[in-house]
């Protein structure tokens, strides 16, 4: 396996046909390098990243509690294609945005549980900036 490592991102682009991309990143020895993906590898990178930067910070800092917390910056709701769904995009200030397929119900608990908790609440039927 050949391994490659990272000093830091360079540039990000994507095929103009939408079916992959490349990750251009500069190596220890100060080459430049790019990780091409297919956009199907894409899709599974960025379910896995989240989880993997998790266990990063719990390790270097040694607390199992810790996350990768950004601000919220806005939210947009819309009706999905499909029948009974809604899609929720939260976003950040510098415009990292992600997409949720929610049910109105989902909404009406989440609103619930931010008006009357005090304690963190977390819904199972829904799988799903800083370290905190």
């Amino acid at each position: 396996m050949t391994v490659l490592r990272a000093l830091r991102l360079t540039n990000c682009s994507v095929a103009e046909d939408g079916a992959g991309v490349a990750i251009g990143v500069l190596d220890t020895d100060g080459r430049e390098a790019a990780l091409m993906l297919p956009t199907d590898c894409l899709r599974a990178l960025i379910m896995t990243l989240p989880e993997m930067m998790r266990r990063a910070l719990r390790l270097q800092r040694r607390d199992p509690s810790l996350r990768l917390v950004y601000p919220a910056g806005g939210w947009e709701i819309e009706q999905s294609t499909e029948p009974g769904l809604l899609i929720l995009t939260l976003r950040t200030p510098d415009n990292f945005h992600v997409s949720f397929a929610v049910t109105a119900r989902d909404l009406q608990e989440m609103g619930e549980a931010a008006t009357y908790s005090e304690v963190a609440v977390a819904f199972p039927a829904n799988p799903g900036g800083g370290v905190h």
